[in-house]
């Protein structure tokens, strides 16, 4: 069974109606989701957007995402996402997205008023060490600071403390959940007040 744009909008049109009644989809419905689904691979997965991690499900088709939707079986979010998780096989493919390191550069040398250039990943891990370790040379502890993701896992987390803490005496820890949840926290005042 083939799904024409047509036998999608009655189908969308059915489902909706069928739920704002609290009538359960009908099987014909989920039959025409199933031939779309034909040739999927669903693996559980974890968004990683924020701090939350709801459980997704990513549908795979000859090796790329082609889908990502809630996993019911998630205790966290019972099969519903956010806005941001809906959109998580979209980021892997966006055209802006990118795929290697880009390192300032002029005359073949870091620089930082040069331009943004393609570099290998041990380029760019060489440079940073070189620059972190001239920083900590120049303004000791508090010249350097780990900048986190609200997604760590605890062991993640507790090793970046004690690497700042205790191996590099420095107290300049920042999430990014100011950042991701910043958007969150001002829509829940406005929502609920």
């Amino acid at each position: 069974m083939e799904l024409t744009r047509r036998d999608f909008i009655k189908t969308s049109v059915a489902a909706s109606a069928a739920a704002t009644v609290g009538i359960p989809v009908s099987e014909v419905a989920m039959a025409s989701t199933k031939d779309a689904e034909a040739g999927w691979q669903w693996d559980k997965s974890v968004c990683r957007f924020c701090g939350t991690g709801c459980g997704i499900m990513v549908a795979t088709k000859d090796g790329r995402i082609v889908a990502t939707k809630g996993d019911p079986d998630a205790p966290v979010n019972r099969g519903l996402n956010c806005v941001k998780g809906y959109f998580n096989g979209k980021i892997v493919y966006g055209k802006d997205r990118l795929t290697t390191p880009l390192l300032r550069m002029k005359d073949g040398k870091f620089d930082k008023q040069g331009k943004f250039t393609p570099v290998t990943w041990e380029r760019a891990f060489d440079e940073m060490e070189k620059q972190f370790k001239k920083t900590y040379k120049e303004m000791g502890p508090h010249g350097v600071a780990i900048f986190g993701s609200g997604q760590y896992t605890i062991p993640e987390g507790y090793t970046s403390a004690k690497l700042m803490k205790a191996g590099f005496r420095s107290n300049n820890i920042d999430p990014n959940a100011r950042h991701c949840m910043a958007s969150a926290v001002v829509a829940f005042i406005q929502s609920f007040g």
